[in-house]
């Protein structure tokens, strides 16, 4: 049985069911878009934020990479293992970086560091970006043929024995030669011809940004450049200034990005641009940026909207340092 409603003559239960009117309906969707409006907004804004703080992350990341790397590797230059007075000319004008000739490479040993300002023109066995400095090295490795972590010996490679025996380091310090040869002869300190020293593979090598703003380095061994390895990209910049001891104490009397005698140079102050590989929002006003002394790098308009940021760090030549002091 129903009940009547007497003022509207219906079924009471009918009076619940009534939908929403046309007003009502539309306040609704209404309400909801400005919702939706809102929550499309906040999540813009926060993808935004991100992708911001990754460019910011990446640039970081390769900026301090890039600096780690150089560290560990120019503080090796200039080691020869137990070499105690590297041989050589002392004029950088007379190191031919570009040379296979093992000759010359021992007739260099003293000159463990040459620079290349962004002035320069390069050397016919390097091609870096316009604008940047770049850094030849010379060292061995840190390890011996046999050992663990020593890749095997090849004649692909050239290498540093150095004689342990007083008397034969008098007249015979070193032999630098091509790997697998019979040349190397030099014994330890039990002075016994059978029983020979170890060897180190002997490094020629480069630090250059590449014309892809890459980190890189490439080498120069018997049979001429190896193939170059990017290190870290999106390294826009590379400057060098190099410290000098011209007293020969193994303190630093002065910086300069042109030393007159690259043999009295002890370490290195260096200055990296490192940037994103995407536009930033809010990078659009850095245009200049300062690296070193006396180098400024303008950025072009075109590419301002990249997130940059700028590294330096002084890196130390342990050993001829050490060398030095001694």
């Amino acid at each position: 049985m129903f009940r009547i409603n007497s003022s509207s003559g219906l079924p009471m239960h009918a009076q619940h069911q009534r939908g929403l009117t046309l007003v009502e309906l539309m306040v609704a969707m209404v309400v909801g878009l400005l919702l939706v409006i809102a929550m499309t907004a906040i999540f813009v804004n926060s993808s935004a934020s991100r992708r911001e703080l990754a460019l910011s992350a990446e640039v970081i990341e390769n900026g301090r990479y890039g600096l780690d790397i150089l560290d560990r590797e120019l503080s090796q230059t200039g080691f020869y293992g137990t070499l105690a007075t590297p041989t050589g000319n002392t004029l950088n004008t007379l190191v031919d970086m570009c040379s296979t000739d093992q000759a010359v490479w021992a007739g260099s040993l003293l000159n463990h560091v040459t620079g290349l300002n962004n002035a320069e023109v390069d050397p016919a066995c390097l091609t870096r970006k316009e604008g940047t400095d770049a850094i030849f090295i010379q060292r061995t490795s840190t390890c011996q043929v046999g050992e663990a972590e020593c890749n095997a010996e090849t004649d692909k490679q050239t290498y540093l024995q150095v004689s342990e025996c007083g008397l034969e380091y008098n007249a015979t310090p070193f032999v630098l030669d091509k790997g697998l040869k019979t040349t190397f002869t030099l014994q330890t300190k039990a002075c016994d011809s059978a029983i020979k020293t170890g060897k180190r593979r002997f490094v020629r090598r480069f630090y250059y940004i590449s014309t892809g703003s890459a980190l890189s380095y490439v080498d120069i061994t018997p049979n001429g450049l190896s193939t170059p390895v990017a290190l870290v990209e999106d390294i826009e910049q590379m400057q060098f200034e190099y410290a000098v001891d011209s007293d020969g104490d193994g303190s630093i009397d002065s910086f300069s990005s042109t030393p007159a005698n690259w043999a009295d140079v002890i370490g290195v102050r260096v200055w990296l641009l490192a940037r994103s590989t995407s536009a930033s929002r809010n990078a659009a006003d850095a245009s200049t940026f300062k690296l070193s002394a006396d180098t400024t790098v303008d950025i072009p308009a075109a590419s301002r909207n990249l997130k940059r940021r700028v590294y330096s760090t002084y890196i130390s030549f342990v050993t001829p340092k050490a060398r030095k002091e001694s």
